[in-house]
């Protein structure tokens, strides 16, 4: 599906046209923003028929995604920017090229990006305000873009929180799965962040004249935004590994527990065992085999070895 939308920066008047009134747009000095959601292959042939722009430029566009890409040509400046949503604390990516040529701008995605949805249906009021060229327009990608992430990044924060808060209660080897998953999640989203970051501090220092200079200013705001968002994301990732670590260590305390435990009736039994290890022998020469009071005296020594093992213990704040 392909929406294309025409401005007039001097009247401030935006319509939605057809792809065969683009190049009249153009030629009466007007700006065309056009939005390719997973177009056909046959709007894919007349969308490019219609731009301005070179055979490079349609190569890396449909080419394999890679973030963080921005190339630069004579008749055109193409950067790519990848959004990353959390859904039922599911990570979704959608990537978006981008290129801005003479009298118009494309976004081009194969899935559907929630920032662009976003974006078409708030620029208009942004657009009659405070638009004087189509640099309004990299703004409101840049801004809505930033938003999505900060709503992935507080999303993610939040999972991060609700696993902390769970080792408080009874967990099992699951959790170690899902911790796994959370910070592959937070790599992700780290990724993605530097890839824009990198593109935004680009975007905004060079000098092109597909980028408005009264727009750079923004841009750079934007690109500083975005690393805070790294070093949130990387926060994030610390308080995970620590939140595994807090959880390895209770469940090795538990274990020393349970092992100090074992060790207690050990030290306890282990001379009762050999008290009856030695008078099981049944030896002719042993004189207590043959004691009236033999048994009760065995009993009354064994209590009397366990009771002061345990005293022994508990003073030694053993137990």
């Amino acid at each position: 599906m392909i929406t294309i939308v025409e401005f007039d920066f001097t009247t401030k008047r935006d319509r939605e046209i057809g792809l065969a009134e683009v190049p009249a747009a153009r030629a009466a000095g007007h700006f065309c923003w056009i939005d390719a959601a997973a177009p056909a292959e046959t709007e894919i042939a007349e969308l490019f028929a219609a731009l301005p722009v070179n055979d490079d430029v349609h190569r890396e566009v449909l080419g394999p995604d890679r973030e963080g890409r921005i190339d630069v040509y004579d008749d055109a400046l193409h950067f790519s920017l990848t959004e990353i949503r959390m859904r039922d604390r599911q990570v979704q990516t959608s990537h978006v090229d981008i290129v801005v040529g003479a009298g118009c701008l494309l976004t081009f995605h194969r899935k559907e990006a929630e920032f662009l949805k976003r974006m078409r249906r708030t620029y208009r009021e942004d657009f009659v305000q405070f638009s004087r060229s189509h640099g309004f327009l990299l703004y409101e990608l840049g801004d809505h873009l930033l938003d999505q992430h900060r709503r992935a990044l507080q999303e993610a924060t939040g999972a991060v929180e609700d696993v902390q808060m769970r080792l408080f209660g009874a967990v099992d080897d699951g959790i170690f799965k899902e911790v796994a998953l959370l910070a592959s999640d937070l790599n992700g989203l780290r990724r993605v962040l530097l890839g824009a970051r990198e593109v935004l501090h680009e975007i905004a220092a060079r000098r092109s004249p597909f980028i408005p200079e009264s727009t750079q200013p923004f841009l750079d705001r934007m690109a500083g935004t975005t690393e805070r968002l790294v070093a949130d994301a990387n926060a994030a990732r610390e308080l995970l590994h620590e939140t595994l670590n807090l959880y390895l260590g209770m469940v090795s305390h538990k274990t020393n527990r349970i092992v100090n435990r074992l060790t207690i009736l050990s030290m306890v039994f282990l001379p009762l065992t050999f008290l009856c290890g030695v008078y099981g022998m049944n030896f002719e020469v042993m004189p207590e085999l043959k004691w009236a009071l033999g048994y009760p005296a065995f009993w009354v020594v064994a209590v009397t070895l366990a009771v002061t093992l345990l005293a022994v213990m508990r003073r030694s704040r053993w137990i």
